[in-house]
């Protein structure tokens, strides 16, 4: 079961703006942003961590024991991932699956086809998963 389908509002702002509309006007609900509380702070952190140390440990298993070796292979696994996203998520399953798509939103084929949206939102992520690369690349050089 994907996380959208367990709590689709936690995932609403990765949609284009009109699905996003839609989902609310649908829901009657005002657009507001989720306010972060500590519960679940702690549960981004804890998962942010163990994230790290999945990366580390990957990039370790594969022979990465320099610290640019790890960077390469850290920033690898999250391009990777991250294509993984826009290819398979967002280009292929949410546009022709509606059970996956968000309630009140199943109808908007044109909206879910919108594959430059999905290109332009991870674009500003790159940069993120080269500093999450160096944090993480440093992390395998002080345990190994």
């Amino acid at each position: 079961m994907t996380a959208e389908l367990m709590n689709p509002v936690s995932f609403v702002s990765d949609y284009p703006p009109e699905t996003q509309k839609q989902y609310y006007k649908f829901q009657h609900k005002e657009a507001v942003k989720e306010k972060i509380t500590k519960i679940m702070l702690i549960k981004k952190i804890i998962g942010l961590i163990a994230f790290a140390f999945i990366f580390a440990w990957m990039a370790h298993i594969a022979g990465a024991y320099s610290f640019n070796e790890a960077l390469i292979a850290i920033y690898g696994y999250m391009i990777v991932i991250a294509l993984f996203d826009v290819l398979v998520l967002d280009w292929i399953l949410f546009p022709n699956i509606k059970k996956l798509r968000l309630p009140g939103t199943e109808h908007m084929n044109k909206e879910y086809h919108q594959k430059w949206f999905h290109v332009k939102v991870m674009f500003p992520m790159i940069s993120v998963f080269l500093i999450g690369g160096i944090i993480i690349a440093g992390l395998i050089i002080l345990i190994w």
